[in-house]
């Protein structure tokens, strides 16, 4: 079990735990009727997302395109959803475009070397800039996403959104696939220490390239959902996913250097991070309040991951000593 579960990814568990209790207080409201579809369906989009850039992170790159390759998904399912169109078709084509756009930042980054903040980066003013001069901000003339998918999107079981679920079914595969298969715990071998995996035989470069293109298939999927449940997305539809899905990941005690992480954490991370903005919209507070919040959530909640694998480390060091002087 400490194998399994390393303190680090604790520390969502006990965020969305307190945060409850606090919601509990002073914003029953939150987790009540509609509230409660409001965050399972944003908290499910964020998860598909996270978990993407968890992918990303467990490589020790980060990618700050994810609000372009959103914005692109929703782009496409809008202008070319209209009606009369194949929808299956165009989520089709609209995911891959999300795969191309992240595999293409894994060759520049994997491949040629170049730095993942700055690929990214300027991925993220590309694919704005084309967004923009093709589609414009509203995507069409009405600006609605194909009724089947808003459909779908605002689904509700129990008042646990649609969203949420899909992002639990994938949840489970991708953590199945990281842990259970050879390919998927190869993942966090390059990530933290991609010479030993090369020199034990491991195709570094495949793995990079193979977890981006995955990275961008959970974008795509975000991005097809997100696109739904707001039913009209424009082109800054992604930009709190930026801050959000590198926090969730800080939060679920993904390392950034590089190395494995948890998809129950991460998904336990978003929960806490939709659920503490919708908490604080209730209690009157604005937008750049509640990202000020979020901005400051990760780093108590990276500090506290810190302080406590130091912490642990120094009681196991001196359990140790008292055992030899015994």
């Amino acid at each position: 079990m400490k194998y399994r579960y390393p303190g680090r990814y604790l520390a969502a568990w006990g965020a969305l735990g307190l945060l409850i209790v606090a919601a509990l207080i002073v914003a029953p409201a939150s987790l009540k009727g509609d509230s409660i579809w409001v965050v399972t369906a944003l908290a499910g989009t964020l998860a598909l997302a996270s978990m993407g850039q968890m992918l990303i992170i467990m490589l020790g790159a980060i990618d700050l395109s994810v609000p372009a390759t959103l914005a692109a998904v929703a782009g496409i399912i809008v202008h070319y959803g209209g009606d009369g169109a194949n929808v299956p078709l165009v989520v089709v084509a609209a995911v891959a475009v999300a795969v191309v756009i992240s595999t293409v930042n894994g060759i520049l980054i994997s491949v040629l070397g170049l730095n993942s903040l700055i690929v990214t980066l300027a991925t993220f003013g590309i694919v704005s800039g084309l967004i923009s001069y093709s589609t414009g901000v509203s995507f069409s003339l009405t600006g609605q996403a194909p009724q089947s998918i808003q459909d779908f999107a605002q689904l509700s079981i129990f008042r646990i959104n649609a969203c949420f679920l899909v992002a639990v079914v994938l949840a489970a595969i991708v953590a199945g696939v990281l842990h259970r298969t050879r390919a998927g715990r190869r993942v966090a071998e390059v990530g933290s220490n991609p010479r030993a995996a090369r020199a034990l035989g491991v195709r570094v470069t495949r793995v990079r390239l193979s977890s981006f293109a995955a990275a961008g298939l959970l974008y795509g999927l975000s991005g097809v959902l997100l696109s739904g449940f707001v039913g009209t997305p424009d082109s800054t539809v992604g930009a709190p996913y930026q801050l959000a899905t590198v926090t969730a990941v800080g939060i679920a005690g993904g390392i950034f250097a590089g190395g494995p992480a948890s998809v129950a954490s991460v998904v336990a991370a978003c929960i806490f991070l939709q659920l503490l903005d919708q908490s604080l919209a209730i209690l009157g507070l604005s937008a750049g309040a509640r990202t000020i919040v979020q901005g400051a959530a990760l780093v108590i909640a990276v500090a506290a991951i810190t302080v406590g694998t130091v912490g642990a480390s120094s009681v196991r060091r001196f359990t140790r000593l008292l055992r030899r002087k015994n």
